[in-house]
């Protein structure tokens, strides 16, 4: 018989409201929600969630690194590590991520990304995110590792991933995408716009081929000059929210994206907005300087982005419980919605909110216990073990 346990007295954080429900958790799933005080049997064990708001696990599609991992190492324990230091971060499962690798070295760095992926216990390593190499805009990425899509580029990121390529960020005006795109989506892997030069008026064709999601919404994307005839300059980014079924992806840390950029995104549906860290080695460490690729220099600074020795950007520091509590206050959204952006539609964009995503019946039983006056994360769940609580760290420390 499986472990049964009763999560009572928090007010939780659902797709659709707040509930004040206790969640019921068996082998591994949230078999019901039920009103508080209802009787379960001797068999259940009973955990506090008293004066806590349960939310949903987080999810992040992209996140180069953690901690003292950066992904394009692809160590063997890298992935591991930060699985085990990520639900302190509310975090319950992730794309550990890529940027644009040198060709000869692209296919050994997935196989060995993914064998790292398959050790990793604690918040899920859910897949790889390939953010490039067909770019059309560099940005912080190396320009010497672009490449141009092709079939033959994408089944071999297939092969090289063994099944563990969920994501990848393209250019799609550049010659060869619409087919490297099929392929992607015939294997289920889920295609962000990005690093594009694409003009706007095409984003509709490119969206039509299968792109669902955008990473990093207003990063790396060309602004056009006024015309001086007195109309607006129709955007990339307005032709991007203007896909009513596209999801954008957004670094919420005030920086990638001004705050009051945040705001015209929180009055979009719930279903249309996700957060992302686009993290780099030492998020959640004090700041440092390290070497993203050979000669290219950077610095991290707590919660902020990771710039270059000449003031670029090239991710950020940010953390998820950081962009979930930024997106609230920033951007003036409430729970529900702040639960959207963090789990339910980082999860519907890879396909796994059946599963995945948000608290309710018959899903697996990943959630986080926030304290509900300052929003930080006091106990996470997954799969209905817990994997993080700040007292028993608190007094371990």
């Amino acid at each position: 018989m499986g472990v049964k346990q009763k999560w009572a007295g928090g007010l939780v954080v659902s797709p659709t409201g707040l509930l004040q429900r206790d969640v019921l958790v068996e082998n591994g799933r949230i078999v019901d929600l039920v009103l508080p005080g209802t009787a379960t049997g001797t068999d259940w064990t009973t955990r506090s969630a008293a004066g806590r708001l349960v939310f949903p696990g987080m999810i992040d599609l992209l996140q180069h690194g953690f901690d003292i991992n950066h992904y394009a190492d692809a160590t063997p324990d890298g992935v591991a590590d930060s699985a085990a230091k990520l639900p302190a971060r509310g975090v319950t499962g992730f794309l550990p991520s890529i940027g644009c690798q040198p060709p000869a070295a692209f296919a050994e760095t997935l196989k060995r990304l993914s064998d790292a992926c398959g050790k990793a216990t604690g918040a899920r390593a859910l897949g790889i995110h390939s953010e490039g190499p067909c770019f059309n805009s560099p940005g912080a990425h190396n320009p010497q590792n672009l490449q141009l899509p092709s079939e033959a580029l994408g089944a071999m990121m297939l092969e090289a991933a063994g099944g563990r390529l969920a994501a990848v960020t393209i250019a799609p005006e550049l010659p060869g995408a619409q087919a490297f795109i099929a392929l992607m989506r015939a294997h289920g892997v889920s295609i962000h716009f990005g690093h594009s030069q694409a003009a706007p008026e095409d984003v509709s064709r490119y969206v039509g081929w299968g792109i669902d999601a955008v990473t990093h919404m207003y990063d790396v994307m060309r602004a056009l000059p006024p015309d001086n005839s007195g109309v607006h300059v129709f955007s990339l980014p307005d032709a991007l929210l203007a896909e009513r079924h596209l999801a954008l992806g957004v670094v919420a840390d005030g920086i990638h994206a001004h705050p009051k950029l945040l705001r015209i995104l929180a009055q979009l549906p719930a279903d249309r907005v996700f957060l992302e860290t686009d993290s780099m080695k030492y998020a959640g460490l004090p700041g440092t300087e390290f070497e993203f690729y050979p000669g290219y220099f950077v610095t991290s600074a707590p919660g902020k982005a990771v710039r270059d020795r000449k003031g670029g950007l090239c991710g950020s520091s940010l953390t998820s419980d950081e962009a979930m509590r930024n997106y609230i206050g920033m951007a003036g959204v409430d729970l529900v919605q702040a639960a959207h952006a963090a789990s339910l539609v980082p999860a519907r964009v890879i396909g796994r909110d059946a599963d995945l995503g948000s608290i309710e019946k018959g899903k697996l039983a990943d959630f986080v216990l926030l304290d509900a006056a300052d929003l930080s994360v006091v106990e996470t769940v997954i799969g209905g073990s817990v994997h993080y609580q700040r007292d028993s760290h608190a007094r371990a420390a």
